[in-house]
């Protein structure tokens, strides 16, 4: 079972618009007719509409961490997932999950500088994973002091939720938004590698079943209200600092601060 619960982290809904209905050829062309039928589009129903399809995944991945965890414990696969693991995988010794994190957005940045066009210019990219993971990092660090709940290895209360996965799912995202156009191999592996950190926290018994869900959900939901956010935030900057210069908010483990950029 355990392995149908990590495939539903990179699940991507195949949410697929409608095409709009058409007239057959002769009926559209026949001189008898009196009068040609306007024919008007499906309406769009509320889950193909653009902003819907960016915010369900992770509104299903926040619902069942929340659903799972055990404060709520409507799904009991916690305990049992945590089972799974230990029978199965064991308990790793590394530290890979401290750099696996970082290494989608690190690769984003690095296609960027290195010349390989993306959704924004190398300068944007790097302002755009700035608020994403600060937007992330203020988040999960806030929920985590809401949520209070107590690690499987009982070392601390704050495991939910698990924020090595949150900042894996955020830089995973923007690697998708930034490249995923240019090829899916670029999401599907950083989606992976984002995947694999959330099962080595699970099996390092730091994190439970619920608190990667939730990570997930909120490393997307990070990247995505950071694409809403940018140009909204940027557009009057740039008409007082004009296009050289550029500062945005940070928020970094409880302390506020600015990232200021010089385009030189």
């Amino acid at each position: 079972m355990t392995r149908y619960l990590f495939a539903a982290l990179t699940w991507l809904l195949p949410l697929l618009p409608l095409r709009a209905q058409q007239l057959p050829a002769a009926l559209a062309q026949s001189p008898d007719s009196l009068a040609t039928p306007s024919v008007r589009p499906l309406p769009q129903r509320i889950w193909q509409r653009p902003t819907v399809r960016k915010l369900l995944p992770p509104a299903l991945l926040l619902t069942a961490g929340a659903l799972t965890t055990h404060k709520v414990a409507l799904l009991e696969t916690d305990e049992e997932t945590r089972e799974e693991i230990r029978e199965h995988v064991g308990r790793p010794i590394t530290n890979l999950d401290d750099q696996m994190r970082y290494l989608p957005g690190a690769v984003a940045l690095g296609l960027g500088l290195s010349g390989v066009q993306g959704r924004h210019k190398p300068v944007d990219q790097l302002l755009l994973a700035a608020l994403a993971f600060t937007l992330n990092d203020a988040l999960t660090g806030n929920l985590k002091k809401l949520a209070h709940v107590q690690r499987p290895d009982g070392s601390d209360f704050h495991s939910f939720p698990s924020q090595h996965t949150s900042l894996a799912f955020a830089s995973a995202t923007f690697l998708h938004k930034e490249y995923g156009g240019r090829s899916r191999w670029y999401s599907v592996g950083g989606y992976s590698v984002a995947a694999a950190t959330a099962g080595i926290r699970m099996a390092k018994d730091v994190h439970w079943l619920s608190d990667v869900l939730a990570g997930a959900g909120v490393g997307i939901l990070s990247t995505e209200a950071a694409y809403w956010l940018y140009p909204r935030v940027t557009k009057p900057l740039r008409k007082v600092l004009g296009n050289r210069a550029l500062v945005l908010p940070t928020y970094q483990q409880g302390a506020i601060g600015a990232m200021a950029v010089l385009q030189l």
